[in-house]
Protein backbone atom coordinates (compact mmCIF):
# COMPACT_ATOMS: atom_id res chain seq x y z
CA UNK A 1 0.00 0.00 0.00
CA UNK A 2 2.75 2.80 1.14
CA UNK A 3 4.19 1.32 -2.20
CA UNK A 4 1.59 2.58 -4.00
CA UNK A 5 1.01 5.88 -2.53
CA UNK A 6 5.00 6.91 -2.44
CA UNK A 7 4.65 6.07 -6.53
CA UNK A 8 1.48 8.57 -6.70
CA UNK A 9 3.66 11.25 -4.43
CA UNK A 10 6.21 10.55 -6.66
CA UNK A 11 4.17 11.93 -9.94
CA UNK A 12 2.42 14.46 -8.79
CA UNK A 13 5.29 16.05 -6.59
CA UNK A 14 7.69 15.74 -10.09
CA UNK A 15 5.08 16.98 -12.28
CA UNK A 16 3.58 19.84 -10.36
CA UNK A 17 6.29 20.60 -7.86
CA UNK A 18 4.69 23.12 -5.45
CA UNK A 19 0.70 22.52 -6.23
CA UNK A 20 2.06 18.78 -6.29
CA UNK A 21 3.24 19.71 -2.40
CA UNK A 22 -0.06 21.32 -1.83
CA UNK A 23 -2.20 18.51 -2.91
CA UNK A 24 -0.48 15.95 -1.85
CA UNK A 25 -0.38 17.54 1.81
CA UNK A 26 -4.16 18.02 1.79
CA UNK A 27 -4.85 14.54 1.17
CA UNK A 28 -2.14 13.67 3.80
CA UNK A 29 -3.74 15.25 6.39
CA UNK A 30 -6.96 13.57 6.08
CA UNK A 31 -6.25 9.76 4.95
CA UNK A 32 -4.82 7.90 7.24
CA UNK A 33 -2.51 5.42 5.05
CA UNK A 34 -0.05 8.47 4.26
CA UNK A 35 2.83 8.61 6.72
CA UNK A 36 2.42 12.18 8.32
CA UNK A 37 5.96 13.39 7.52
CA UNK A 38 6.39 11.67 4.61
CA UNK A 39 5.39 14.46 1.85
CA UNK A 40 7.93 16.99 3.08
CA UNK A 41 10.29 14.61 3.21
CA UNK A 42 9.77 13.82 -0.26
CA UNK A 43 9.43 16.95 -1.59
CA UNK A 44 12.82 18.25 0.04
CA UNK A 45 14.28 14.82 -1.76
CA UNK A 46 12.73 15.64 -5.35
CA UNK A 47 12.97 19.87 -5.12
CA UNK A 48 15.47 20.09 -3.40
CA UNK A 49 19.21 19.85 -5.83
CA UNK A 50 22.13 17.83 -3.50
CA UNK A 51 24.34 20.22 -4.74
CA UNK A 52 22.88 23.29 -3.08
CA UNK A 53 24.03 25.25 0.06
CA UNK A 54 22.16 25.07 3.11
CA UNK A 55 21.09 28.40 2.87
CA UNK A 56 20.13 27.71 -0.55
CA UNK A 57 17.98 24.12 0.77
CA UNK A 58 16.77 25.86 3.55
CA UNK A 59 14.65 28.88 0.91
CA UNK A 60 13.64 26.27 -1.66
CA UNK A 61 12.46 24.04 1.26
CA UNK A 62 10.05 27.22 2.75
CA UNK A 63 9.47 28.52 -0.71
CA UNK A 64 8.54 25.41 -2.14
CA UNK A 65 7.78 22.93 0.40
CA UNK A 66 6.81 24.44 3.74
CA UNK A 67 4.74 27.10 2.22
CA UNK A 68 2.32 25.10 -0.20
CA UNK A 69 2.18 21.55 2.32
CA UNK A 70 1.56 24.46 5.13
CA UNK A 71 -1.82 25.77 3.64
CA UNK A 72 -2.49 21.90 2.24
CA UNK A 73 -2.36 20.50 6.40
CA UNK A 74 -4.60 24.07 7.70
CA UNK A 75 -6.97 23.19 5.60
CA UNK A 76 -7.13 19.45 5.98
CA UNK A 77 -7.07 20.39 9.82
CA UNK A 78 -10.29 23.13 9.85
CA UNK A 79 -12.03 19.57 8.72
CA UNK A 80 -11.61 18.02 11.51
CA UNK A 81 -11.97 21.11 13.42
CA UNK A 82 -15.12 21.91 12.56
CA UNK A 83 -16.61 18.71 12.55
CA UNK A 84 -15.81 18.43 16.26
CA UNK A 85 -16.90 22.39 16.82
CA UNK A 86 -20.14 21.44 15.47
CA UNK A 87 -20.56 17.57 16.14
CA UNK A 88 -19.24 17.15 19.11
CA UNK A 89 -21.45 19.10 21.78
CA UNK A 90 -24.67 17.44 20.41
CA UNK A 91 -22.45 14.11 20.86
CA UNK A 92 -21.32 15.10 24.49
CA UNK A 93 -25.32 16.22 25.46
CA UNK A 94 -26.41 12.75 24.08
CA UNK A 95 -23.90 10.18 25.47
CA UNK A 96 -21.78 11.79 27.76
CA UNK A 97 -23.37 11.03 30.77
CA UNK A 98 -21.84 7.36 30.01
CA UNK A 99 -18.50 8.19 30.48
CA UNK A 100 -19.05 11.20 32.81
CA UNK A 101 -18.67 14.16 30.50
CA UNK A 102 -21.22 16.93 30.56
CA UNK A 103 -21.11 19.85 28.08
CA UNK A 104 -20.40 22.13 31.27
CA UNK A 105 -16.95 20.48 31.67
CA UNK A 106 -16.22 20.83 28.47
CA UNK A 107 -16.97 24.76 28.55
CA UNK A 108 -15.17 24.78 31.91
CA UNK A 109 -12.39 23.06 29.85
CA UNK A 110 -12.84 25.52 27.45
CA UNK A 111 -12.70 28.86 29.72
CA UNK A 112 -9.06 27.14 31.09
CA UNK A 113 -7.89 26.54 27.74
CA UNK A 114 -8.09 29.57 26.13
CA UNK A 115 -6.72 32.16 29.16
CA UNK A 116 -3.79 34.12 28.60
CA UNK A 117 -0.56 32.82 25.92
CA UNK A 118 0.05 29.65 27.43
CA UNK A 119 -2.51 28.07 25.17
CA UNK A 120 -1.03 29.36 21.95
CA UNK A 121 2.37 28.10 22.95
CA UNK A 122 1.24 24.98 23.50
CA UNK A 123 -1.00 24.80 19.96
CA UNK A 124 2.64 25.88 17.88
CA UNK A 125 4.39 23.55 20.11
CA UNK A 126 1.53 20.31 19.09
CA UNK A 127 1.72 21.76 15.68
CA UNK A 128 5.79 22.54 14.96
CA UNK A 129 6.68 18.80 16.88
CA UNK A 130 6.87 15.63 13.84
CA UNK A 131 5.78 13.26 16.62
CA UNK A 132 1.96 14.69 17.50
CA UNK A 133 -0.77 13.23 15.53
CA UNK A 134 -2.27 16.28 14.03
CA UNK A 135 -6.35 14.65 13.46
CA UNK A 136 -6.11 15.09 17.21
CA UNK A 137 -4.78 18.16 17.91
CA UNK A 138 -7.23 19.84 15.22
CA UNK A 139 -10.35 17.79 17.13
CA UNK A 140 -9.29 18.74 20.96
CA UNK A 141 -9.42 22.36 19.24
CA UNK A 142 -12.67 21.72 17.39
CA UNK A 143 -14.25 20.09 20.82
CA UNK A 144 -13.31 22.79 23.11
CA UNK A 145 -14.57 25.46 20.53
CA UNK A 146 -10.48 27.09 20.60
CA UNK A 147 -10.60 30.67 18.16
CA UNK A 148 -10.90 29.58 14.93
CA UNK A 149 -8.58 32.58 13.52
CA UNK A 150 -6.09 31.95 16.36
CA UNK A 151 -6.19 27.87 15.12
CA UNK A 152 -5.85 28.83 11.82
CA UNK A 153 -2.96 30.79 12.50
CA UNK A 154 -1.09 28.50 14.81
CA UNK A 155 -1.52 25.79 12.55
CA UNK A 156 -0.11 27.74 9.77
CA UNK A 157 2.67 28.44 11.22
CA UNK A 158 3.55 25.49 13.43
CA UNK A 159 3.54 23.64 10.33
CA UNK A 160 5.46 25.99 8.02
CA UNK A 161 8.34 24.90 10.93
CA UNK A 162 7.63 21.13 10.84
CA UNK A 163 7.46 21.32 7.00
CA UNK A 164 10.61 23.57 6.53
CA UNK A 165 12.64 20.90 8.77
CA UNK A 166 10.94 17.33 7.12
CA UNK A 167 12.06 18.96 4.04
CA UNK A 168 15.68 19.53 5.05
CA UNK A 169 15.83 15.86 7.00
CA UNK A 170 14.57 14.42 3.17
CA UNK A 171 17.24 16.65 1.53
CA UNK A 172 20.10 15.35 4.07
CA UNK A 173 18.91 11.68 4.02
CA UNK A 174 18.39 11.45 0.09
CA UNK A 175 17.41 7.83 -0.55
CA UNK A 176 16.67 6.88 3.23
CA UNK A 177 13.98 9.32 3.74
CA UNK A 178 11.11 6.48 3.32
CA UNK A 179 12.77 4.41 6.30
CA UNK A 180 12.99 8.26 8.08
CA UNK A 181 9.42 8.90 7.52
CA UNK A 182 8.39 5.14 8.55
CA UNK A 183 10.06 5.86 11.72
CA UNK A 184 8.14 9.23 12.19
CA UNK A 185 4.83 7.65 11.59
CA UNK A 186 5.65 4.55 14.17
CA UNK A 187 6.47 7.41 16.59
CA UNK A 188 3.26 9.24 16.12
CA UNK A 189 1.07 6.17 16.24
CA UNK A 190 2.55 5.39 19.90
CA UNK A 191 2.07 9.27 20.58
CA UNK A 192 -1.55 8.93 18.86
CA UNK A 193 -2.67 5.48 21.16
CA UNK A 194 -1.25 7.03 24.29
CA UNK A 195 -2.91 9.74 23.72
CA UNK A 196 -6.20 7.84 23.85
CA UNK A 197 -5.29 5.51 26.75
CA UNK A 198 -5.11 8.87 28.77
CA UNK A 199 -8.15 9.83 27.52
CA UNK A 200 -9.56 7.06 28.52
CA UNK A 201 -8.08 6.79 31.83
CA UNK A 202 -9.57 10.27 32.58
CA UNK A 203 -12.90 9.75 31.68
CA UNK A 204 -12.83 6.47 34.06
CA UNK A 205 -11.01 8.30 36.92
CA UNK A 206 -13.57 11.08 36.50
CA UNK A 207 -16.27 8.62 36.56
CA UNK A 208 -15.51 6.83 38.99
CA UNK A 209 -15.25 10.13 41.28
CA UNK A 210 -18.77 11.34 40.07
CA UNK A 211 -20.48 8.06 41.27
CA UNK A 212 -18.86 8.30 44.61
Amino acid sequence: MLNIVIAQLEVVIREYGAVGVFLAALLEEIIAPIPSSLVAMFAGFFLVPIEYTWPQAIGVSFLEVAIPMSVGITIGSLIFYVVAYFGGKPIIIRYGKWFGLSWELIEKTEERFIKGHKDEIILLSLRSLPFVPSVAVSVFCGLVRYPIKTFITLSFIGSLIRSTIMAMIGWQVRDAYVAYAKTISQIESLVFVAMIIALVAFLFLHLRQKRS
